[in-house]
């Protein structure tokens, strides 16, 4: 499954954009956050790989921006397990192990739209991840 961050201007914002795509294509999209109001929003969303293309294609078509958000990596040399990052995560990616060694789950991060834990790491162990190829190309289709 990609992961793809969508926004929706206030325009068109109040458009069964998601719901449409989901019954056109016959894909499944998984809906990891949203934070919709009046004024646009922000979808986090999972596709089948198979269908990253054709699912970006048909989002911008209808006026919504897509990316494909960058994930985060953690030099576990450098983290000294402080927990600092832990409290802060919204999706509760990362944790706090038995061993009290601090876990990162990449199923549930959302990434760079967040970056919380970036920014919270006083080792700066931990950092944006660069989008590979097939990312990056789909990305600049914007």
């Amino acid at each position: 499954m990609a992961r793809i961050l969508l926004r929706f201007s206030e325009s068109i914002v109040e458009e069964p954009i998601i719901a449409q795509i989901i019954l056109e294509l016959k894909v499944p999209i998984n809906i990891i956050t949203a934070h919709v109001n009046s004024k646009g929003g922000e979808v986090i969303a999972e596709v089948p790989n198979e269908a990253l293309d054709k699912v970006v294609k048909a989002f911008r078509q209808r006026g919504a921006l897509v990316s494909i958000p960058k994930l985060i990596e953690v030099d576990s040399e450098k983290c000294i397990s402080c927990g600092a990052c832990v409290t802060l995560c919204p999706v509760e990616a990362i944790k706090i192990d038995e061993d009290k060694t601090v876990v990162f789950d990449k199923e549930k991060c959302i990434g760079s739209i967040c970056s919380t834990c970036v920014d919270a790491c006083p080792t700066r162990a931990i950092k944006s991840v660069k989008q590979n190829n097939a990312e990056a190309t789909t990305n600049s289709k914007q």
